[in-house]
């Protein structure tokens, strides 16, 4: 859809903020972008429709400066007006991770019905410049209290710093006590730099098995939390500190993962695997360290028996 970018900066279109709200266009965008990404990849398909899929939790850290009960509040006011669709297509019926798309059939509905709305308005106003400024002002104020109604400014710039958004934000005291509690528990939040989407492409997921895309995805992402909310990570029937996994982490790479997903091969031929995507976990993890050790140990035997 042209309103919206294929790009990653934090961008918002002048008319879907001024229709939906600042709040409501920003992640609008950036769950349009991650649909896109799929689409490229042809990957997370469903029902005609491509997606993307996250936590809450995970959505937040997109947005660091509102909290987690802002962007659920705001992708509730999206869902509500039937603009973002959720669903569930996890593998595994345990996992209760959310997908999202969007309904641009909906959202062009919205944007049409705003833009004649506009016209009509545009037809009646009458006067100077200083009186549309005057008028320009009082929707920013009236905004202030519902950041849904539609503003009449034509000077709202196509791409937002995080200083800007933040400055907007701060305007109302509701949400200035969220991130104040939200900076109190921010060091908790941020244990690790570890970044999921560069891992993510490291590991070239596209090329492992098909069925074992998006378990493998999810169980690094598990991994990845793990790593935040503990200083201990239980491997297997082991206990690892969270600075050492963190470190192997790092070396993730699609080689480790080919490895991984042969070896959970292997045991599902002879085990019943309860809980599929912890025992996928322990497989990625351990094959950071045994690969090398496997293929040294298999080429000497290869050595022996020639």
């Amino acid at each position: 859809m042209s309103k919206l970018f294929d790009i990653h900066p934090l961008v918002v279109d002048k008319d879907i903020a001024t229709t939906l709200g600042l709040n409501e266009a920003i992640i609008l965008q950036q769950v349009h972008y991650w649909i896109e990404i799929n689409k490229k990849h042809k990957r997370n398909c469903h029902k005609g429709r491509y997606w993307t899929y996250n936590t809450i939790e995970e959505w937040q850290e997109e947005f660091p400066f509102w909290s987690t009960s802002t962007v659920k509040r705001i992708f509730k006011r999206l869902r509500d007006r039937k603009i973002i669709i959720v669903d569930n297509f996890n593998t595994y019926q345990m996992d209760r991770t959310l997908w999202y798309t969007i309904d641009y059939e909906e959202l062009e509905k919205i944007m049409e019905k705003s833009l004649d709305s506009k016209e009509d308005q545009n037809n009646t106003m009458k006067g100077s410049k200083e009186i549309v400024e005057d008028n320009q002002n009082d929707t920013m104020e009236e905004s202030k209290k519902n950041p849904a109604i539609p503003e009449t400014s034509t000077e709202i710039t196509t791409e937002i710093s995080n200083q800007s958004i933040s400055q907007s934000i701060d305007k109302d005291e509701n949400i200035k006590k969220e991130r104040q509690i939200d900076r109190q528990t921010r060091p908790q939040q941020k244990k690790t730099n570890l970044d999921y989407e560069t891992i993510i492409k490291r590991c070239e997921l596209y090329a492992i098995d098909e069925k074992y895309r998006d378990a493998v995805a999810h169980a690094i992402k598990l991994l990845l939390l793990d790593i935040e909310k503990s200083k201990w990570i239980k491997i297997g029937y082991n206990y690892i500190p969270a600075g050492t996994v963190k470190k192997d982490i790092n070396k993730l790479n699609f080689l480790t993962i080919e490895h991984a997903v042969n070896k959970f091969k292997e045991a599902s031929k002879s085990i019943e695997i309860r809980n599929p995507i912890a025992y996928l976990k322990v497989c990625i993890y351990n094959s950071i360290n045994e690969m090398a050790v496997d293929i040294d140990s298999k080429l000497r035997y290869e050595r022996l028996i020639d």
